[in-house]
């Protein structure tokens, strides 16, 4: 078992590199990007049991990163229908990733961020909200980010545009967030500079865990 810092000194740089929605056609790729540079990242991951799939859920595991929550089905229109179809959606996950790697784990992160305009237009902010207190009553942390690569807009953005805009955004706070998406094939050619440049500011890298820092956005900001 390999134990996550939690603490560090305040002038350190950390960067969290997070990875959602897969695994998809390039997490192996990105494993290995990442077990090149000695870099343990967060993964928010949805069902996946393709042959393919249960092989990477037990990379994930083996390499030590951190496996979160993303539901099973990143459906939105059916995850935030309601509380009771969240949570569905949301067990559905848990009960495979203990089945296939034996993990619980106590991380989240909503499909589209936790004030997501899409959710609360499906079930209303009230129904977010009683989501979000839920979440926080059986011991989940959910996370978002303070940097966004936009790696999942379209038109796509190439790989030179997602390594300037994280290493541009990443001059302005000392601990950063930094979403990716590993379905994209630009964020997976852009991940060695990103890396490089993190490391040329100062930044250390580390997984995100219930006892690291956090970054939640707040209501009535998109």
């Amino acid at each position: 078992m390999v134990t996550l810092r939690t603490t560090y000194k305040r002038h350190d740089k950390v960067a969290y590199l997070t990875f959602d929605d897969g695994p998809s056609l390039y997490t192996n790729q990105i494993l290995d990007i990442l077990k090149q540079h000695h870099i343990r990242a967060t993964f928010f991951v949805v069902g996946n049991s393709s042959p393919y799939g249960l092989r990477m859920y037990r990379k994930l595991k083996r390499l030590g990163h951190s496996i979160g929550n993303h539901t099973y089905s990143h459906h939105f229109d059916r995850i935030y229908r309601s509380p009771k179809d969240f949570f569905a959606d949301f067990d559905r996950m848990e009960h495979f990733l203990y089945r296939v790697i034996g993990i619980r784990t106590h991380l989240f992160r909503f499909p589209g961020g936790s004030n997501s305009e899409r959710g609360s237009r499906t079930g209303g902010r009230g129904t977010m909200m009683a989501i979000k207190r839920n979440l926080t009553s059986r011991g989940y942390t959910y996370f978002d980010w303070t940097i966004d690569s936009q790696d999942s807009l379209f038109p796509k953005r190439t790989s030179e545009e997602i390594t300037a805009k994280v290493l541009r955004e990443s001059r302005y706070r000392q601990r950063n967030i930094i979403l990716f998406h590993d379905f994209s094939k630009q964020s997976m050619l852009a991940l060695p500079l990103i890396i490089r440049g993190l490391k040329r500011q100062g930044y250390l890298f580390d997984r995100l865990s219930t006892n690291s820092y956090n970054y939640q956005i707040k209501e009535g900001r998109s």
